[in-house]
């Protein structure tokens, strides 16, 4: 991290000191945290299954589908030129690239190896998970409603583009995920309106895939951050924990090259303590340097008792200098942990969903018929892409929430 350089006063003896120290919590991973996972996970998932239900095995839910599609199809063809509805065949194959791409780079950029193998591992089981529930699980029925019959639920197209914008969220360092979540979530429920503009899929299939995306995302979310709890014990830059994880488990991993050492150290013709008896020097050692340690944050909180009120020197009108994300902290420095912000924030997918809801009910109780050309028709049409919007906020923000608290 970089810092603003310090005026002369009682701060100068102190130069190290970058904002308040960050309580373990920042990374821990305790029981209510997997519970708030399962939760989300048992409500994204089991939105599936309630969506799938009712759009395949009832005659007014395949009844919507289909009205919503046909109106879709009017709409294609009324209000939308040919470049643009040529332009949108490819959305879906674009964005899934691009999403990749700009996982990848961030990835490299900012060293955040174990988001982008959970990212990874979530984009190939939402696929898996699509394919598997649309041609090994699901079946749709045919109530002489529908004028093709075959299952296209729920959606591929959407499901691979909307996992790789999710990767992009998982991979995001905490001051990009904000950002990442709020488009992730937009390109999403575009990309899953124009699989309906396209006519090859109903509303219902697209919303099914951002649901399941969203469930891997917050497995994939737990996971990283289970991961993070367990090797992110420093304060070094973003990629260091693993690094040195795999290095210590290198240098530790051999006991002759221990005994090497310590034959080194106090010469070849030196007497070599046994395994047991140099396993308590090295404890001791740790020990003392722990104390040691302990003493020197005693002594800098008795310096400065106004540290767990905020910033120290607020009262000579100096501001707290702000850590960038780009450098590793000073040794002993207490390191500055902000709290992202979720993007979108769950307030916006609850809104979306109760709007959903109450266009759905209005077109079920439509006094007329629900045909596509009519103001019955475009309602139903709403409230599918209402849905899709839900369906995409919904998940995502669930997801920045997990994310919320890590600080890698």
């Amino acid at each position: 991290m970089s810092y603003a350089p310090f005026p002369r006063g009682p701060e100068a003896s102190h130069p190290q000191f970058a904002g308040p120290p960050a309580g373990p919590s920042a990374r821990s991973v305790t029981t209510r945290t997997v519970i708030g996972a399962l939760l989300a996970l048992a409500v994204l998932w089991g939105l599936v299954l309630l969506i799938a239900y009712g759009s395949l095995h009832t005659v007014t839910g395949q009844a919507l589908d289909e009205v919503a599609l046909a109106q879709a199809k009017a709409d294609r063809n009324a209000y939308f030129p040919g470049a643009a509805l040529v332009l949108a065949q490819y959305v879906p194959e674009l964005v899934a690239v691009a999403a990749g791409v700009l996982a990848l780079v961030w990835a490299v950029r900012y060293r955040r190896w174990t988001a982008a193998v959970c990212a990874a591992g979530a984009a190939f089981a939402a696929n898996v998970t699509t394919q598997f529930l649309k041609h090994g699980v699901l079946d749709k029925p045919d109530l002489g409603i529908q004028q093709i019959a075959s299952n296209s639920f729920p959606s591929g197209h959407t499901t691979a583009a909307a996992s790789a914008l999710m990767a992009v969220l998982l991979v995001a360092p905490p001051h990009l995920r904000a950002r990442a979540g709020r488009w992730g979530a937009l390109i999403a429920a575009v990309t899953g309106m124009l699989t309906i503009l396209n006519g090859w899929h109903r509303p219902t299939d697209a919303a099914a895939a951002l649901l399941i995306v969203g469930g891997w995302g917050v497995v994939a979310a737990l996971v990283a951050r289970a991961v993070d709890a367990a090797l992110s014990r420093t304060d070094a830059r973003p990629g260091a924990a693993s690094a040195r994880f795999y290095r210590q488990f290198r240098e530790n991993r051999s006991r002759r090259r221990q005994d090497i050492e310590w034959s080194e150290d106090r010469g070849e013709s030196a007497y070599l303590p046994p395994a047991h008896e140099r396993a308590e020097r090295q404890f001791a050692e740790q020990q003392r340097a722990e104390q040691e340690r302990a003493a020197r944050e005693r002594g800098r909180a008795a310096s400065y008792p106004q540290v767990q009120q905020g910033y120290p020197h607020a009262q000579y009108g100096h501001q707290q200098p702000q850590p960038t994300w780009s450098q590793p902290a000073p040794y002993g420095a207490p390191v500055y942990r902000p709290r992202c912000p979720a993007r979108p924030r769950l307030g916006t997918a609850i809104t979306l969903t109760v709007l959903a809801a109450a266009l759905l009910a209005a077109a079920i109780w439509w006094p007329s018929p629900t045909v596509a050309g009519t103001l019955a028709g475009r309602v139903t049409l709403t409230a599918g892409y209402v849905g899709i919007a839900a369906a995409a906020a919904l998940g995502w923000s669930l997801v920045a929430r997990r994310l919320r608290a890590m600080a890698r």
